[in-house]
């Protein structure tokens, strides 16, 4: 009786009973089946779930990446600090000036000082390798070639591709796609001049802010009144260029137009061609 309490496989008799090998056999059959018309019918379900999820789409739709106005709590204001006709024997002071803020800028360099100075290549490489940006200004600076012709448009970003090319084998690489236009686009440009840039893929800039560094006479003084008249004028706007020049009196004001914008509380960028700002005086949005 002890054995038949505690042992249940034992019978009256104190055998061991049979196990039915059928039973189990059975048993497994159907987990089997089980298990495997499951997968089946996972995989029926989701290609038909996958098939009304694509039904009709004909198109894909993106969200719109809003635009940042504000940044820790501040309005996002950015100024970009441009400096035409180098390279020049003030390059690289104006270059130590903006480094020792940790700022980039961008230069708009030309043809015919790229190759009439000595250092200007060591000036591009150096330009290029650490962050600003290196513009073009044509070859020449020749308003009557540039502009005076009927075919001013095609002689303009000739010599655009021309700079691209010098400057793309001084550097090792660097491709410029944006130009400055010698004395602006506004009243120089045609028709021809625009189709020309689009068919080149090169964008134009002009500016917000002319500090007429290059006057004769301009002062630390001077540059700063008008650039705090023009940033008045503009009631302040959230992106601003500001033109200079490689000249004496640039390298001394520009540690007080850095302190100035900053004050004010922009942010110092290079042009960034994945994030082209449309700047031209000649009111054109394809450049």
């Amino acid at each position: 009786m002890a054995r038949q309490q505690y042992y249940p496989n034992y019978n009256r008799y104190g055998r061991r009973r049979r196990i039915n090998p059928k039973g189990y056999m059975t048993f497994i059959i159907i987990a089997f089946l089980g298990l495997v018309g499951g997968f089946i019918f996972n995989i029926f379900y989701q290609v038909h779930q996958l098939s009304v999820l694509t039904e009709n789409q004909t198109e894909l739709e993106f969200q719109e990446i809003p635009t940042v106005d504000r940044w820790h709590n501040k309005e996002a204001k950015f100024v970009y600090l441009t400096f035409d006709d180098g390279p020049s024997k003030n390059a690289t002071k104006i270059l130590d000036v903006l480094d020792s803020y940790d700022i980039k800028g961008t230069f708009f360099v030309l043809g015919s000082s790229i190759e009439g100075y000595s250092e200007a290549k060591d000036i591009l490489k150096r330009m290029a390798d650490t962050g600003h940006y290196i513009g073009m200004h044509s070859m020449s600076h020749d308003y009557a070639y540039l502009y005076d012709t009927e075919k001013g448009g095609e002689n303009f970003v000739g010599e655009l591709l021309e700079e691209q090319n010098l400057i793309k084998d001084i550097t090792g690489g660097f491709i410029s796609q944006l130009c400055r236009a010698p004395y602006g686009s506004g009243g120089t440009f045609t028709p021809a001049h625009i189709e020309s840039l689009k068919e080149a893929g090169i964008k134009c800039w002009d500016w917000d802010v002319d500090s007429l560094d290059w006057e004769r006479g301009a002062t630390v003084d001077s540059i700063m009144k008008n650039i705090e008249y023009c940033m008045n004028l503009w009631n302040y706007p959230r992106n601003t260029i500001v033109l200079f020049h490689e000249k004496d009196v640039t390298i001394e004001v520009l540690p007080r137009v850095i302190e100035y914008y900053t004050e004010l509380g922009y942010e110092f960028l290079p042009y960034n061609p994945e994030h082209h700002l449309v700047k031209n005086l000649y009111g054109s949005d394809e450049i």
